[in-house]
């Protein structure tokens, strides 16, 4: 073999074996961290968690209004003057304080009233 040959070789055999740039990391999920009061957690949700009455703020946690009932892959929603139809994949759910509070994705002023 020549040395073309083998350079190429060793290169590659030499990435293997050079450990990656450490990193600094710290576990998000540490009890301490999830006591910090900033720390939101977000998630998706589905369709079972939705029920009537449970209400829907927007993401500065403004009420946008309560869930009527639940359609198929959407939800109406009801601010006691109009309903509007959400698909359920833009609510998402986020745990505050201990407690969990349901959010649209959509800002109020993308909702059309449904009907």
């Amino acid at each position: 073999m020549t040395v073309r040959t083998l350079f190429p070789v060793f290169i590659a055999a030499l990435g293997m074996v050079v450990p990656a740039m450490a990193q600094e990391t710290t576990d998000p999920a540490t009890p301490s961290a999830l006591a910090n009061p900033d720390v939101v957690t977000v998630r998706n949700i589905s369709h079972v968690e939705l029920s009537a009455g449970l209400p829907i703020v927007d993401e500065r946690g403004v009420l946008i209004g309560t869930i009527r009932k639940v359609a198929g892959n959407s939800v109406i929603l009801t601010d006691g003057r109009a309903e509007y139809r959400v698909p359920v994949t833009q609510l998402y759910a986020y745990t505050q304080d201990g407690a969990d509070h349901f959010a649209s994705r959509l800002p109020r002023s993308a909702l059309r009233p449904d009907g």
